[in-house]
């Protein structure tokens, strides 16, 4: 080719021959190469009809099927010039290059950006259904992301949060403050997991209604500025669960408190039965060793005294193992109202006449009966019995005596059209002052001196009252110091279920 074109290479006869097959060779090898790879592209195109760029692989493959056409005019211009065709087929398979870097240039961006959207993809459908709703705002707040979680807690759709200011999520009360503590987390930037805890916290549904939650915080930095992700938990289910595990620990507390201090007492009305009875089998015993022939009226008045004395401390024991049994998982069932008291009183009354208080009862017959779990509300009348107790020993001021005293309170619309039994526990103490009648159902707050209690009964025995439907007040009367315990009695249609 060389040659023929009467050029000067510097090459001798030998040189330029071995160039010559080289130059051949390597153009058969690029024409043979170019024809089964545009083969190969248009099978795909065939293939995958779908594929959103066949039109490229198309114009690629036209390409390459010009390059292998030019190179195998190349190889037969060595022998016959037609230097018109070669250029017709180079000039195609340029057209078709440019035709292909082109397109290149304009969808590279989209095709680089694939694997971007669709790991955008993937992320959005995990945090879509996670269990947390998932919030991102800006620098002042907006909501910029929410998933569908945050749709089904807050009650807005998407359309409304996205927007919106984050305030709209928060209690109208905390407002104000909650915007500064986002400006002040903003300066920060440090992340604030779920785990840190912040006690208290709150937030609002679209119908106002509030709900405890966690919530934890995390700044992103980009190019658009400063995002900060909320993961919000609702922890309502666990605040409920929390609750009832501090209500059983203090009622737990209640009662090894009221049983320690009971413990002596307890001890002494279970000891005189035991030596009544031993004292009347003792008699029995020696005047039948001794053969004495024993009246049947002395036999009967001496197995009356034990059988009447063994059922005496019977029903101390099981007062005490009542007043240790947790109860809050008992069956609701019908219950005598007297027996009640006279359980509650039966723990109690070795204690009063031990310290010379007298403690009187007064309960009219026909009560009907009341829908109760039996053990709570005797712990509930051991505990009034205990402060009423606790109210008189050892204050001058006080007159020496307790009154256990029942009534009915008809039915009327403040308490729902239910009649109800009022057990009203009266003391001769000096009173509740006015300070502390605000706070006497607190936890944890109690007017006894230190170490005396701990100041969980009253509270403990309130919220067992209103698991009952009832109440437990401190009566605002003048006169003698007076808790009242009510308890609904049920209409006549619903007891037959109840007793059931």
């Amino acid at each position: 080719m060389f040659g023929q074109l009467g050029l000067s290479h510097g090459f001798g006869p030998t040189g330029v021959t071995g160039l010559l097959r080289l130059h051949l060779v390597s153009e058969s090898l690029i024409a043979l190469a170019c024809f089964p790879i545009s083969i190969a592209l248009l099978r795909i195109v065939r293939s995958r009809r779908g594929f959103r760029f066949n039109g490229v692989l198309f114009f690629l493959a036209a390409s390459m099927m010009a390059c292998g056409l030019t190179y195998g005019v190349e190889l037969l211009t060595q022998w016959r010039p037609a230097l018109w065709v070669s250029i017709a087929i180079e000039a195609s398979a340029a057209a078709s290059l440019i035709v292909v870097l082109v397109v290149l240039l304009r969808i590279t961006p989209n095709i680089l950006a694939v694997p971007r959207k669709l790991a955008d993809s993937r992320f959005r459908e995990l945090i879509e259904d996670a269990p947390d709703a998932i919030l991102q705002v800006d620098e002042r707040g907006t909501i910029v992301i929410a998933n569908r979680t945050a749709e089904r807690m807050f009650g807005y759709t998407r359309e409304e949060l996205l927007g919106s200011n984050v305030d709209l999520l928060v209690p109208q009360a905390y407002r104000a403050l909650h915007a500064k503590q986002r400006d002040l987390f903003v300066l920060a930037r440090v992340p604030r997991p779920m785990a840190q805890r912040v006690e208290n916290l709150s937030v609002r549904r679209k119908d106002g209604s509030e709900f405890p939650a966690e919530i934890g915080l995390s700044p992103v930095q980009t190019e658009a500025g400063l995002f900060v992700t909320a993961v919000v938990r609702n922890v309502t289910e666990r605040k409920r669960l929390e609750r009832e595990l501090e209500q059983e620990r203090e009622l737990r507390g209640q009662r090894i408190e009221v049983l320690a201090r009971l413990a002596a007492d307890l001890a002494h009305e279970i000891k005189n039965p035991l030596a009544i009875i031993h004292a009347r089998a003792s008699d029995l015993s020696e005047m039948a060793v001794e053969g004495m022939a024993l009246p049947a009226s002395v036999v009967a008045q001496n197995c009356d005294s034990i059988v009447k004395t063994t059922e005496r401390a019977i029903r101390v024991i099981r007062g005490v193992q009542a007043l240790a049994h947790e109860g809050s998982h008992d069956p609701m069932q019908k219950t005598d109202v007297r027996g009640l008291i006279d359980q509650a009183v039966e723990l109690s009354k070795t204690r009063y006449a031990t310290h010379g208080i007298e403690l009187q009862t007064v309960v009219p017959d026909g009560l009907p009966m009341v829908v109760c779990r039996e053990v709570q509300i005797e712990q509930v009348l051991v505990n009034l019995l205990n402060n009423a107790f606790d109210a008189i020993d050892g204050d001058a001021r006080s007159r020496p005596w307790v009154q256990v005293r029942v009534s009915m309170q008809p039915a009327s619309d403040a308490d729902g059209g239910v009649e109800a039994v009022c057990i009203d526990v009266l003391d001769g103490g000096p009173g509740v002052s006015p300070e502390n009648r605000a706070r006497l159902m607190e936890t944890f707050f109690t007017t006894k001196p230190r170490g005396a209690g701990i100041g969980i009964g009253l509270s403990v025995s309130q919220t067992i009252a209103q698991d009952h439907g009832g109440t437990l007040v401190l009566m605002d009367a003048e006169g003698p110091t007076c808790f009242r315990l009510t308890l609904p009695v049920l209409p006549p249609h619903q007891k037959e279920g109840a007793s059931a």
